[in-house]
């Protein structure tokens, strides 16, 4: 009897550790209530993407465009190498997606072949300047063009242009360098920025992998 009482006691004790343990998971990366929502946009895969095609996997959301030329690349980059950082297992459970914020500029083929550079997984996601308005406004991203004048893209850090080819112009904006976490429920959880440690992100999304089910 003695032996059954203790081996009940240990069994609550481990339950309640598992229950803590949860508990401190949900509250580093509480649910945020008011901000984000599903939504459907074209993508660089060639066909129409929505949020909830991703249920049951993390999704990094990104708001940016190609013609960057720091934070966007630098910001893919960084993720790229906590996604390395994950087991097979795990890295197909976590989706990301590049929102570009230039309509006009930005076509699925050239989404494509500038996330590929960084990992052939992501997706870009590209449509009607109205329809990106949208999804900004549902997870309160922000971006503006800093002038209406296009000026030359040679300057870029990652140029996928022909280098005989002439020099395309394009605009420049001001855009939030947040990467939108979002669980395996379609609920956003928060943010990590190009500036977040590896090992804080793997560590968060590893958790947010075990908690989603």
């Amino acid at each position: 009897m003695y032996k059954f009482i203790k081996f009940i006691k240990r069994s609550s004790l481990i339950a309640a550790i598992a229950l803590i343990a949860s508990i401190s998971a949900h509250a580093k990366m509480p649910i945020l209530k008011g901000i984000g929502g599903d939504f459907t946009l074209n993508s660089s895969k060639g066909k129409q993407v929505s949020l909830s095609d991703f249920r049951g996997k993390v999704v990094l959301m990104f708001f940016g465009y190609t013609n960057c030329a720091d934070i966007c690349p630098t910001t893919m980059a960084h993720v790229a190498q906590m996604v390395k950082k994950l087991s097979p297992e795990q890295q197909a459970k976590v989706q990301v997606l590049f929102v570009s914020i230039d309509s006009e500029y930005d076509t699925p083929k050239h989404l494509n072949k500038y996330l590929s550079y960084f990992d052939p997984s992501f997706i870009g996601l590209v449509d009607d300047k109205e329809k990106i308005d949208h999804v900004a406004k549902l997870y309160s991203a922000e971006y503006s063009k800093l002038a209406d004048e296009r000026v030359t893209t040679e300057f870029k850090k990652l140029s996928l242009e022909d280098k005989n080819a002439p020099k395309k112009k394009g605009y420049l904006f001001s855009h939030t360098a947040k990467i939108f976490v979002i669980d395996g429920k379609g609920r956003m959880r928060g943010y990590f920025y190009t500036g977040t440690p590896l090992k804080e992100m793997r560590d968060d999304v590893t958790q947010l992998l075990a908690t989603s089910k």
